[in-house]
């Protein structure tokens, strides 16, 4: 008998997921492989990269593309598509999906040292982030790895236009605030231990975003925060919620989260 979980593949859909993660690693400077369904559905906070964390949750993510909810992934559901709408805008739905991720966001305000009086810095650990002082040998030597795709010109450190002009992943806009935001001593560059420490924050921040992320939509209620139980104190759940929601629009997205979390994390 077929449970509700059970996701059937073809051998033509596994084709077309194995071309898909082939350009993945070969084409997609055009951005063009962001925007395949597949790619839409794995990659979940839209950094051109499927992490551990989005494997484990694969498929859930993959399930979202069963359009017909026969239990069964084909190559139509799997398939790109290349056809503008009247408006202009590209045929994937995946593009308005990817919205919340590279659409501008307003300046940040000053970031709160404490809440309820205790410190950003306690408050992370009490999620139980280790920030920069954490990592394996294994994933300190993969960040040195990938950190070294960008260095073109081998100097050890990235340039803006190593980086944002001449980056193969994600949108010019996204590089750029990724950019700044590991750029800590506002020199123009980014150094190799500048990339490390905010790869370390800001993947160890996104595991924490996707355990309390209950529904696996990429968004966080104050509802879910809550009932994550990962701050005890509720007064102070509430209150952090609500410096991490700069917008104030009652829900948090992972570029508004990671905003006020990397700041937290140097402090």
């Amino acid at each position: 008998m077929r449970t509700r979980n059970h996701l059937h593949i073809s051998l033509a859909t596994m084709f077309w997921m194995a071309a898909a993660l082939t350009l993945f690693g070969q084409a997609n400077r055009g951005g063009m492989i962001q925007n395949l369904p597949i790619m839409i559905a794995l990659d979940a906070d839209g950094n051109g990269e499927i992490s551990d964390t989005e494997i484990m949750h694969s498929a859930a993510a993959l399930r979202k593309l069963d359009k017909n909810k026969d239990g069964k992934l084909t190559p139509d559901e799997l398939r790109p598509s290349f056809v503008a709408d009247r408006n202009g805008k590209d045929g994937n739905r995946g593009i308005q999906n990817r919205s919340a991720v590279t659409q501008p966001l307003k300046p940040l305000p000053p970031v709160a040292k404490q809440i309820e009086g205790i410190s950003t810095r306690m408050i992370l650990k009490l999620f139980g982030a280790k920030g920069r002082h954490g990592g394996t040998e294994s994933e300190l030597a993969n960040y040195r790895r990938v950190f070294g795709f960008s260095d073109t010109d081998k100097d050890g450190r990235h340039s803006k236009k190593e980086y944002i002009d001449d980056g193969a992943y994600l949108t010019p806009q996204s590089r750029q605030g990724i950019f700044q935001a590991s750029d800590t001593n506002n020199d123009g560059y980014v150094t190799e231990s500048e990339y490390v420490e905010n790869r370390l924050i800001t993947d160890e921040a996104k595991l924490i975003f996707s355990e309390i992320d209950a529904d696996s939509n990429n968004r966080l209620t104050a509802m879910e925060f809550l009932a994550s139980g990962k701050l005890k104190d509720r007064k102070l759940a509430k209150g952090v919620f609500k410096a991490l929601d700069t917008n104030g629009d009652g829900e948090l997205v992972i570029p508004e989260y990671l905003r006020v979390w990397g700041k937290w994390a140097r402090h």
